[in-house]
């Protein structure tokens, strides 16, 4: 009876890691690029699906080549949630739209020698020798 029980609970188990095995396999892969050179190497294509199910995902602002080289190493549902970390006016930034919110001002005479000073201060600062002592 217990040489039963116990060929019954290990059955079960095995159904269960056969079952896990089966699912998580059924998922696809993306094909990576571990083994990519960039100057050489032919990068392999991306499966079209692939591309589909991220663009409904993510924002139109996204490039479709840019989705395309992102899903060699990541799933669509991998790549939506890392995009959606990335705050709207930094993508606008990465895509090449900046929004304008946060404009560049050049540094005035005046603060390129402040900081040259400080940068001279810093070079001068006996931390960098070291332990050296010639």
């Amino acid at each position: 009876m217990t040489f039963l029980l116990l060929l019954l609970v290990a059955v079960a188990v095995a159904a269960l890691l056969l079952a896990r095995r089966s699912r998580s396999s059924a998922a696809p892969r993306p094909p990576g690029t571990a083994g990519l050179d960039e100057d050489v190497a032919e990068r392999p294509e991306v499966d079209p699906a692939a591309v589909a199910a991220a663009r409904a995902r993510i924002s139109a602002d996204v490039p479709d080549e840019v989705l395309s080289d992102a899903l060699l190493d990541a799933t669509p549902k991998q790549l939506a949630s890392m995009l959606a970390a990335v705050p709207a006016e930094v993508m606008a930034g990465a895509v090449g739209r900046p929004t304008g919110a946060g404009t560049v001002q050049q540094a005035s005479r005046e603060d390129l020698a402040s900081l040259k000073k400080v940068s001279e201060s810093v070079d001068d600062l006996e931390i960098w020798s070291f332990g050296d002592k010639n």
